[in-house]
């Protein structure tokens, strides 16, 4: 799902050249329906906003982000140089930008430099960088797409996630084939492809070997991992951090060790949910409680050691959380109540605790503001939350756009994502309450206005109560 920093930029050379959109969003007035209704006292009302878009799921790749809309399309924002935010364009953007020639999306997931999403038949659509055949279109020529192409036989997907280079689909039998760069083994299909360039790439998705009840799958940078229904969890892959976690031992200094077949976690047995970072993974056990094995420089494991990987889960301290989400330097993770906390690198505020320090170690500040989040995802660099009402919001590094908030500035607290999402107000809280949803509760006799704002406009109407 995610991308190292120092690795990636070898790839990104060219987006420096690049534009980057970070124009005034001009205004846009909110039409709220239905117009001044009246109710009675402990009636409600639903009113709805027409005129912005609201996010109902979202994924960050390495430098960009992308959200399903309520109308079943995508809208992505941040690095564009492959083409990965799908507007048949190559220039950055610090705002959403529709996706073209996609519709019904079930799912979205963001990799490298390219995206991919699940529609509602099972089938799959890439887009972005394609030069190590990470969209699985069958091309062996071309370097990228910018605009959504089909992936080649797979019908019955119930889920997709993008690596590094590579990406993986969960199919409803229980298996799972991916695609893409295969110099690590991260296809898991029992071969390596040499590592030269230019790379030879595998278009056409093949299937993991030994992987027959998966119930999840995610890809790391150059690995992937899938979740099994006994609650096990087997990692294929590059496994020079011990992102496998297998237990062998790390190498000293690090060196490539594909592995080209899975292999089973050491010690998980109740796993509920996985998700993979750049050269880390974690597990959320049945117990609530949460592990996580791998690449440790900056922390990002979480149990507060000063090794730089395990090959084997260690427990995150005091953490029992409801989602994952690690990046590549840092880790975020949701909690039942809505709040998020992130541990690891935080130079560029990915850590969203308002403290610009390097290094944040211990997983004990919460993400500042957010208190009702309902997912979060991170890229290499930043992470993001989705809010109630189809808001968003992004914290970190800013670079290429990727915060959403019409800039490029680094933050180290929740910006809001301009034009997704609106937020219910009502003026007279006595006479009625209205909920982050658009429903209003009829408190007392008399007349409130109604309004609806996000960073792309406003409107509003009144309500009688009775």
């Amino acid at each position: 799902m995610m991308r190292k920093t120092k690795s990636l930029f070898v790839f990104g050379v060219a987006s420096l050249a690049l534009a980057l959109v970070t124009g005034d969003v001009a205004a846009q007035e909110i039409l709220i329906t239905p117009a001044d209704p009246a109710i009675s006292v402990g009636q409600t009302q639903q009113f709805t906003a027409t005129g912005i878009s609201t996010a109902t799921a979202l994924d960050a790749g390495s430098y960009h982000t992308c959200a399903i809309l309520q109308d079943a399309t995508v809208d992505c924002w941040g690095l564009n140089d492959y083409g990965q935010l799908g507007d048949g364009t190559q220039t950055n953007s610090s705002t959403p930008v529709a996706v073209g020639r996609v519709r019904d999306v079930a799912t979205v997931t963001g990799g490298g430099f390219h995206t991919c999403a699940r529609l509602g038949d099972g089938t799959l659509r890439c887009w972005g960088r394609n030069i190590e055949g990470q969209l699985g279109d069958q091309a062996t020529a071309g370097w990228f797409s910018a605009t959504p192409v089909p992936v080649t036989g797979i019908t019955t997907a119930l889920t997709v996630t993008g690596g590094g280079f590579h990406s993986c689909a969960l199919l409803q039998n229980g298996t799972v084939r991916c695609w893409g760069l295969n110099d690590a083994g991260q296809l898991g299909n029992g071969t390596v492809a040499p590592s030269l360039f230019p790379l030879l790439p595998n278009p056409t998705p093949s299937e993991v070997m030994d992987i027959s009840t998966a119930t999840a799958v995610s890809a790391g940078g150059w690995h992937a991992c899938a979740l099994l229904q006994n609650g096990t969890v087997r990692c294929w892959g590059q496994n020079n951090y011990g992102q496998l976690g297998d237990g062998t031992p790390v190498p000293t200094p690090a060196t490539s060790r594909p592995t080209p077949v899975p292999v089973t976690v050491t010690g998980i047995t109740t796993a509920v949910a996985i998700e993979a970072g750049i050269f880390h993974t974690c597990a959320l056990l049945q117990d609530g409680t949460m592990q996580c094995w791998g690449w440790n420089d900056y922390y990002q494991l979480g149990n507060q050691s000063a090794i730089n990987a395990s090959s084997t889960p260690v427990t995150v301290d005091g953490i029992t959380p409801a989602s994952l989400a690690p990046g590549a330097e840092h880790t975020c993770v949701l909690h039942r109540d809505g709040t998020a906390q992130c541990w690891g690198d935080n130079q560029y505020g990915q850590n969203g605790n308002g403290s610009p320090s390097g290094i944040f170690a211990p997983p004990t500040a919460v993400v500042t503001g957010i208190t009702s989040a309902i997912a979060l995802t991170s890229g290499a660099e930043h992470s993001c939350a989705l809010l109630p009402g189809g808001r968003v919001q992004c914290w970190g590094r800013g670079l290429h756009g990727r915060l959403g908030n019409g800039t490029t500035t680094d933050t180290f607290t929740p910006v809001s994502v301009v034009g997704l999402g609106v937020t219910w107000t009502s003026s007279d809280t006595t006479v009625a309450t209205i909920d982050a949803t658009g429903l209003a509760t009829g408190k007392n006799s008399g007349i409130t206005t109604i309004g609806a704002a996000s960073d792309g406009g406003s409107g509003g109407t009144t309500l009688t109560v009775q």
